[in-house]
């Protein structure tokens, strides 16, 4: 076996710098990608929690107040700090989505159709701030008027969610935003 030549030498070098920035390229992605589908999982979690917790209450006054504590306990993977808006929302069908009006421009509570919270909201709440008085974050779609009477159809209920994820490098931007919905009927009385 003959030694490579001289001048061979210095274009391994640059052979493997050049493989090595794509290698570490590949591997930053990797983990870009994975840290961010671990934070959409822990995102499906809790819509799905909170729209479980609020199907199961139906028209108890403190409902929107339980379902942002089990919001609130599955996202804190996420961090509650990363929680943009939570909509607990009205919906016509099994599949609808959250109203436009309900988060378009900025997320706001809208009569008879949903209540919106902040993520600062969410890591501050106590239950006195809700039952449906006046001043309360309940207010505008009230638990106790959600209709869950078999004869005439319950009412669907969503939770919406949006959070900031946060990537590690800048390599792919620095952050990006998720959203998740999750729809149940309210459970009915007979």
């Amino acid at each position: 076996m003959t030694a490579p030549r001289r001048s061979e030498r210095g274009a391994v070098l640059v052979e493997f710098a050049l493989s090595l920035v794509l290698l570490i390229t590949l591997l930053f992605g990797i983990v870009e990608f994975g840290l961010a589908w671990q934070d959409r999982l822990t995102l499906q979690t809790a819509t799905r929690a909170g729209v479980r917790v609020g199907s199961n209450l139906t028209t108890n006054s403190q409902a929107d107040y339980n379902i942002l504590q089990a919001v609130k306990s599955a996202i804190n993977d996420v961090g509650l700090g990363n929680v943009d808006a939570v909509v607990i929302y009205k919906s016509t069908t099994a599949d609808g989505s959250v109203p436009s009006t309900c988060v378009s421009p900025s997320v706001h509570s809208v009569v008879a159709t949903c209540n919106a919270y902040t993520g600062a909201q969410l890591t501050s709440i106590v239950s006195s701030q809700f039952g449906c008085g006046v001043g309360d974050l309940d207010l505008s779609w009230c638990p106790t008027v959600r209709q869950n009477l078999q004869a005439v159809g319950p009412d669907y209920l969503g939770v919406w969610i949006r959070v900031t994820h946060h990537n590690l490098t800048s390599l792919f931007g620095s952050s990006f935003k998720m959203t998740d919905s999750a729809v149940m009927r309210l459970e009915p009385l007979t």
